[in-house]
């Protein structure tokens, strides 16, 4: 956006030179100044206004938010004793992704609720004198409390000004809600006889799914008119309607179709979450009527699947059309019931055929897999399908990272990836250099994929390629987990050569594992009531069979784990020195790499680690309180609380 600023004429000029004219203008000047400075000159736009800023009264606005600092933000709470005060840091993502929505709230609101900011990083007075630990923080001042609320409602407009009016409104009801909330009385009822419904499975302590909360009520809104219902279900309630759908993390999404259930690998935001109901509400297969049908169904980048038939009945058919349904989203799935389609593709009535896009054909494999019988169940076309979806050296994307090329050991070869013809044959070049080392290794079950190293630059920054200067850059996923980046170092130039030179080492456990740790910290004590673990340290410290160990995964900015510490670190004091062999320690999951075995997908998570069963930690998935954590590190305590009970007055 170019920003227009007042020009001033240049009194230099021979037309200003005249002593009556520049004593003239320079009393204007005076006037403007003084004028501007009271914010009274007219209806001229300053440039502080040009630039969306504005003074009202002695307090700046910038987009009808207050800014406010050291020197102003108790005389402005004095002036509005009702105020809503975002903390933040200019360079925090989640800041900037809020800052239109807060604008959008802020002009809502304009008549009965200021909106205020302060820099957090420049006022640190301030951030300081409220506890700022995190960014964004939003803190509501109301009829002049010295105590403000944290605010804990959704971070767009619409929630802003939801929670406000709920907070300081009376009067006031919200809309209701599209999402339909369900319980273990009103689920079956609800799922039954509809085609298709989106159920989400949350917590209400879950970060991620207060982050889900205003895209999926916007997708419900959009999507109603299209028949398409979504639901949610609290699974701290209903517990074991969570189990019956094999919930173990939050928030979990259900697509039921008359009952039948089928996992969401959708994207979660509201333009992504009505795209995929909408292609979800589609024919899963596809019925092609003519060869030219078929050849322009088939994905150039990816396998499609096509079924012979002679008539749309027969067991085999049916379990055609429901392994389509179990993979959709997956595979392209259409069918024919043309003998002469068939003959002109090779294929007779009853084969289920896959084929591969041109652009991944090579000298080591056939072009297309036909599926061995004539007769098969569902489940049985469903892992044909996917243990053959992917060729020899395929491509790997963010869409299909989960699904095709989940296992291991897995060789990713990152490089500028691009198949359009303007770019094949440089991208061809390379891949089939991977393939030659493909050919040989397969045998030992590995895996290869190709990979943009654009897409996937995170993954790439994240092990330490994000800077090596090379083409190409490999990271083998093992099977035990753990991830091996190339050295930029000492494997170099020659992709082939190099990328099998790698491998034999890997084969000999010269290579080591990367992972992502903070350092040890210096100050770490042994007979600190809290020890804190990162990712190099972890197995030393909680695998120690002369402990048990309780360990919390925390995010620094998570308000849950922030409202927890104090607990967790009352209940460390309390048995640090009663219970020498229990360790109470803390894990940092937002700038480490989580160890194997431990399932983490929200925060705080904890787990316990009894002597004798390292290999086995046991999840928490109690309240946070005090008595409840006590009963549960007593229940499963191997090395410690050998000699005393939990006191009560826990």
């Amino acid at each position: 956006m170019i920003r227009r600023r007042s020009v001033v004429p240049n009194v230099s000029s021979p037309s200003f030179c005249t002593p009556l004219i520049a004593v003239t203008l320079s009393a204007l000047f005076l006037l403007v100044r003084l004028n501007s400075a009271r914010g009274d000159f007219g209806n001229e736009a300053t440039e502080s206004e040009a630039n969306g800023q504005k003074e009202s009264g002695q307090f700046l606005q910038e987009d009808g938010i207050f800014v406010l600092r050291d020197g102003t933000f108790d005389s402005f709470l004095s002036q509005n004793p009702t105020v809503l005060v975002e903390f933040y840091a200019p360079w925090c993502g989640h800041c900037k992704q809020l800052t239109p929505e807060y604008v959008k709230a802020a002009a809502q609101l304009a008549d009965s609720v200021p909106l205020a900011k302060v820099d957090a990083t420049v006022e640190t007075k301030l951030a300081e004198r409220f506890k700022i630990q995190g960014y964004p923080t939003i803190k509501l001042w109301k009829d002049g409390q010295t105590e403000p609320t944290d605010f804990d409602g959704e971070r767009d407009a619409e929630g802003i000004v939801q929670w406000i009016k709920l907070k300081t409104d009376p009067n006031y009801k919200p809309p209701p809600e599209e999402v339909v909330a369900l319980t273990r009385q009103t689920f079956d009822e609800f799922v039954g006889d509809k085609p298709l419904v989106l159920v989400e499975f949350y917590a209400p302590w879950c970060g991620h799914c207060k982050q889900l909360a205003p895209e999926y009520e916007e997708a419900a809104k959009r999507l109603k008119k299209h028949g398409i219902p979504l639901a949610k279900v609290d699974s701290t309630v209903e517990k074991k309607l969570s189990d019956e759908y094999a919930v173990k993390g939050f928030p979990t999404l259900k697509i039921l179709r008359n009952g039948r259930r089928f996992d969401y690998n959708g994207p979660r935001e509201a333009d992504g979450i009505v795209s995929y109901m909408l292609d979800q509400a589609k024919p899963a297969v596809n019925r092609l009527n003519s060869v030219k049908d078929v050849l322009k169904f088939m994905s150039p980048s990816d396998v499609t699947v096509v079924g012979f038939f002679s008539s749309e009945s027969g067991a085999f058919y049916e379990a055609f059309a429901d392994a389509a349904e179990r993979t959709r989203g997956d595979f392209a799935v259409g069918y024919a019931l043309d003998g002469a389609i068939a003959q002109h593709f090779g294929a007779k009535f009853g084969e289920v055929v896959l084929f591969w896009p041109e652009i991944f054909h090579s000298e080591y494999e056939p072009k297309r897999k036909t599926f061995p019988r004539e007769t098969a169940t569902s489940e049985e076309l469903v892992s044909f399908w996917r243990d053959n979806a992917i060729p020899l050296v395929g491509q790997m994307t963010r869409a299909n990272s989960a699904t095709r090329y989940h296992r291991r050991p897995l060789v990713a070869v990152y490089y500028n990836v691009d198949f359009s013809l303007a770019y094949r044959d440089g991208t061809q070049f390379w891949r089939k250099k991977v393939l030659a080392i493909a050919k040989k290794y397969s045998k030992q079950n590995y895996h290869f994929a190709v990979a943009d190293e654009e897409e996937f630059s995170s993954e790439l920054n994240a092990v330490g390629l994000g800077t090596s200067g090379l083409e190409q850059n490999v990271i083998v996923f093992g099977v035990d987990g753990k991830k091996y980046p190339m050295d930029p170092e000492k494997y170099d130039e020659n992709l082939e050569e190099n990328l099998a030179n790698f491998l034999e080492d890997i084969g000999k456990g010269k290579v080591k594992p990367f992972v992502k740790s903070q350092p040890v910290p210096k100050d770490d004590k042994k007979g600190a009531p809290v020890r804190t673990l990162v990712a190099e340290n972890f197995a030393k410290i909680v695998n120690d069979e002369a402990n048990d160990a309780l360990v919390e995964f925390y995010a620094p900015w998570c308000g849950h784990c922030k409202a927890f510490e104090p607990k967790y670190k009352q209940f460390a004091t309390k048995h640090s020195k009663e219970e020498p062999n229990l360790i109470v320690a803390k894990f940092d999951a937002s700038e480490n790499d989580v160890p194997e075995g431990y399932a983490v997908e929200g925060f705080p998570t904890i787990y316990f680690v009894p002597s004798g069963k390292k290999d086995k930690p046991i999840k928490y998935g109690g309240n946070r309180d005090l008595e409840d954590l006590a009963k549960f590190v007593k229940k499963h305590a191997v090395a410690s609380f050998k000699k005393q009970e939990i006191r009560d007055e826990l």
